[in-house]
């Protein structure tokens, strides 16, 4: 049987600094500063999260608000209900319809 881990971060969660995730991550809350996801990482921002400052994972879907700069190895998936104000560096991205998207995008 394989082992999964999830971590999840409350929406009464205020986080300031850097907050490091190895596998999968549904972020409720709100920071300020950076996450650091390891090789293998999903990044789930939800609806009512915020982030400002740099995300970095493999593949990251956006359903909340992000100010700042977003690095995904794999995808980056912002939902009918995100938001991304910043700079996007990936190999492939997804922007549903409603989706509010202002930022640099360099995909390599």
């Amino acid at each position: 049987m394989e082992k999964s881990e999830i971590t999840l971060v409350s929406a009464t969660t205020k986080i300031i600094g850097n907050f490091e995730v190895k596998n999968e991550l549904h972020f409720y809350g709100q920071l300020m500063g950076e996450i650091k996801g390891a090789s293998g990482s999903v990044i789930h921002l939800k609806e009512g999260s915020l982030v400002e400052g740099k995300v970095n994972a493999d593949t990251l879907v956006i359903e909340g608000f992000v100010k700042g700069d977003v690095h995904a190895h794999q995808k980056v998936w912002i939902t009918g209900r995100g938001k991304l104000v910043g700079s996007i560096h990936t190999p492939s991205l997804q922007v549903d319809p409603g989706a509010v998207f202002e930022a640099k995008v360099g995909m390599t």
